[in-house]
């Protein structure tokens, strides 16, 4: 079976997501096609910005579904719009802060999240306890870099990331670190060798490429979220949003 993914990024900027990166992640059988918002914030880096991103996620959803995706992956560490989105399509969709934290919580004790700002420290809490994995969050660091300038200098980001993973460690006691943005895609090798540099071996998560491998094994299991969990929108009036169509839908 030949597995189509979307990866919808959910902001403006087209200079955010590399189509290198992602093909790095396509072979033969699997196939990674990107979507950007038409409407929308530039970034995503408060609660503002991400309910600006909620509507054109979920069109994007929609026309990823009915163009044939088998599963849905939405490209930033806020999740936003993760449950809509499941509420309107059958195919699994999968946020990357929800995967990356589960998958941490089963590889160790104590997690650290290291992302672009310390203003999304409150932001990324209350995602992680809605996702019940207190216990498993084990601290935040970031490294001072908005997403619009995660590619100005690559070197210096990606020696702030080893830095803030050494530190997270060895002061903090994390023994997972999650890479808290996708715009770091591609940093987490670079991490891991100061790390053993350092004598540290602690697994370093990188959220998109743990995201493929889960989407593609939802989809070869033919596993999808519970419609129990996530019903279909009822039927009713939407004003100002071309979702129309979708409230009509008797197949929804």
């Amino acid at each position: 079976m030949d597995i189509q993914i979307e990866l919808i990024t959910p902001i403006t900027s087209k200079n955010v997501r590399s189509l290198d990166d992602i093909r790095a992640l396509e072979r033969p059988g699997l196939s990674i096609h990107n979507s950007l918002l038409d409407r929308g914030p530039a970034s995503i880096e408060c609660e503002f910005d991400e309910a600006l991103s909620v509507p054109d996620t979920v069109r994007k959803a929609i026309d990823a579904e009915r163009r044939g995706a088998h599963a849905i992956i939405i490209d930033c560490m806020g999740d936003p719009g993760l449950h809509a989105c499941r509420e309107v399509v059958k195919i699994p969709v999968l946020g990357p802060c929800q995967t990356a934290m589960h998958t941490a919580a089963m590889l160790g004790h104590k997690v650290a999240f290291i992302t672009v700002l310390e203003r999304l420290r409150p932001f990324i809490g209350m995602r992680i306890a809605s996702y019940g994995l207190q216990q498993s969050y084990g601290t935040f660091r970031a490294v001072d870099v908005p997403v619009l300038e995660i590619h100005a200098d690559l070197g210096r980001l990606r020696a702030a990331l080893a830095r803030e993973a050494v530190a997270a460690v060895k002061e903090d006691k994390a023994d997972v670190i999650v890479l808290g943005c996708t715009g770091f895609l591609g940093c987490a090798e670079a991490m891991t060798d100061t790390l053993l540099a350092n004598g540290i071996d602690v697994p370093v998560i990188d959220p998109i490429p743990l995201a493929v491998h889960v989407a593609e094994g939802l989809v070869r299991t033919k596993l999808s979220h519970s419609k129990r969990t996530y019903p279909a929108p009822s039927r009713k009036i939407i004003q100002g949003y071309d979702f129309q169509e979708l409230a009509m839908d008797p197949a929804r």
